[in-house]
């Protein structure tokens, strides 16, 4: 009997570290550093090119609150599919992308070593007040 809880014990164990280790995976946000600043350099440009005209950066202040906790990927996509108004997906994913680094950049958000990717993690990173 005593071996059976033991069993038990080591199972429930490796689940609850498992458990915690993923979920301290999935808690990275927008304060953590995750763009670079080649990509708001980048970001810049292709904003004052495509976006500035119709959204300053008090349009991101003011429509922010409605995009906490949820994943950045969805921010993106919408940004993708709807922009710009006169022609929506028009510009690279590598510009959408670097577009959303400036916009993150000029929210007060850091960057860091870790460059912004669709492909590769954003849907994992949450999206927080400044």
């Amino acid at each position: 009997m005593l071996k059976n809880s033991k069993n038990v014990f080591a199972v429930v164990l490796i689940l609850a570290i498992w458990f915690v280790s993923t979920s301290y995976a999935q808690t990275k946000t927008i304060k953590d550093g995750v763009f670079t600043e080649a990509q708001v350099a980048a970001g810049q440009n292709a904003y004052e090119a495509n976006c500035n005209v119709c959204h300053d950066i008090k349009f991101y202040r003011d429509i922010w609150k409605g995009w906490v906790d949820r994943p950045l990927l969805n921010f993106w996509y919408i940004i993708v599919a709807e922009m710009p108004a006169d022609n929506p997906g028009s510009l690279l994913d590598a510009e959408y992308t670097n577009i959303v680094a400036n916009i993150l950049s000029e929210m007060g958000f850091p960057s860091g070593d870790m460059e912004l990717d669709p492909n590769i993690g954003m849907d994992e990173i949450n999206i927080v007040a400044p």
